[in-house]
């Protein structure tokens, strides 16, 4: 895929911004379009690495009206998620990210709700977890994600990358 119009970058589950970091480093050309990220301290912290002025949302609380996903003839949306591992990391509970569990993990399907309800989608979407996303307890819930965004007409691609070949922690 190669992108030839102007980036606009929406975050989901946003944190302090490693993605944004991560297109800066490629120096790629992009706006922060809209940061989805309820942590005021994680907000803050984004707003001081990056320079932008975003306020904390909750992303129970907001619809694709407020990703403002318009004119993907003129931009290029790339979208990232990177959900609460915390119910999926063996450091964790382990309670899983199945489609309404209530577990901080089971907010990926709050992206689902979000797809659906958008006219538009985003042409990228990049999500970002820990490698038990895939692992055997919550390997048939990820392949239900995979298969729907395949529906919504996405192609997947997943890889497992560990952060010491990156030279970060």
């Amino acid at each position: 895929y190669i992108i030839e119009k102007p980036i606009k970058l929406i975050e989901l589950f946003a944190g302090i911004g490693s993605q944004a970091k991560a297109l800066k480093n490629l120096n790629l050309d992009f706006e922060h379009y809209k940061v989805i990220e309820f942590d005021k301290f994680a907000i803050a912290s984004y707003n001081a690495i990056h320079g932008t002025s975003f306020e904390p949302l909750d992303i129970t609380k907001i619809t694709a009206k407020d990703l403002n996903i318009v004119d993907t003839d003129k931009y290029e949306y790339i979208m990232t998620y990177s959900f609460p591992c915390q119910d999926l990391s063996i450091a964790g509970k382990g309670a899983g990210m199945k489609k309404g569990s209530d577990t901080r993990s089971g907010l990926l399907w709050e992206v689902e709700r979000i797809l659906k309800e958008s006219k538009e989608l985003p042409q990228i979407l990049l999500m970002e977890n820990v490698p038990q996303v895939i692992g055997k307890k919550n390997f048939k819930d990820f392949r239900k994600w995979q298969l729907f965004l395949e529906k919504l007409g996405y192609s997947n691609y997943f890889e497992l990358l560990n952060a010491k070949d990156y030279s970060i922690p």
